[in-house]
């Protein structure tokens, strides 16, 4: 199985440089991207240094749109393996993530919800985690890790809305629904480098998400009404 690495990273000069090491020094590296997020840093040019493919944006557009971008530049890999920038992600548990793919098309790093979490963190976590669960209807143990591997017939199916961190959400409950195995391999709990997750604009996008998650149950959007039917052919 060919696997990429893609690393969304905004103003991720001072972590990325160690964080592509790591993947390099793995038994099996994947290749990867680095898509920079309009970073005014020097993102791209470490990312270059490092002999990397890298796709810059002019100005920061947002985590889900810089997904969005790598999952179209790696349509030829089999998987895709999603991980961030500052090192909260361990390149070393890569491997972890492409043996569990044997038996599943999506896998989902989960972290334990220790003291190494923020208290407010900790608490996010398990009331979306929990939310997540009841959406895709089957458990999500850490619904705000964006350390994953996707299969591409999942990229391919699964229809994703623009965005930002709410993304990442919404790819997980509607590969769900769709009926793509999910597995999920236990990673440590790191915390380091600055989140660029904000209260005043990305909390009530995710919220926001969460709703239209909700109502999607009944009443399922047309690209998600066409995904379930090219599933059943």
């Amino acid at each position: 199985m060919r696997v990429a690495a893609l690393v969304p990273a905004y103003q991720a000069a001072p972590y990325l440089g160690d964080v592509l090491a790591r993947l390099a020094a793995l038994p099996d590296p994947p290749e990867v991207l680095v898509v920079d997020d309009g970073s005014r840093d020097a993102t791209a040019e470490v990312a270059r240094q490092f002999g990397v493919r890298v796709h810059s944006f002019a100005a920061n557009r947002g985590k889900g749109f810089a997904l969005i971008a790598g999952f179209e530049r790696l349509r030829d890999c089999d998987a895709v393996i999603t991980l961030d920038a500052d090192g909260q992600h361990p390149p070393e548990c890569v491997p972890d993530l492409v043996r569990a793919a044997r038996d599943a098309d999506v896998v989902l790093g989960t972290r334990a919800r220790s003291a190494e979490m923020p208290p407010l963190r900790r608490f996010a976590n398990w009331s979306s985690s929990g939310w997540t669960t009841w959406l895709a209807g089957r458990a999500i143990s850490d619904s705000q890790c964006g350390f994953r591997l996707f299969r591409q017939e999942v990229l391919q199916r699964t229809p994703i809305t623009p965005g930002r961190y709410e993304v990442e959400t919404e790819m997980a409950v509607r590969a769900a629904r769709l009926g793509f195995r999910i597995a999920e391999v236990p990673i440590p709990t790191v915390y380091g480098g600055e989140s660029h997750l904000t209260l005043h604009r990305d909390v009530p996008r995710i919220l926001s998400m969460m709703g239209r998650l909700t109502w999607e149950r009944l009443n399922p959007p047309r690209a998600m009404r066409e995904a379930l039917r090219e599933g059943a052919r």
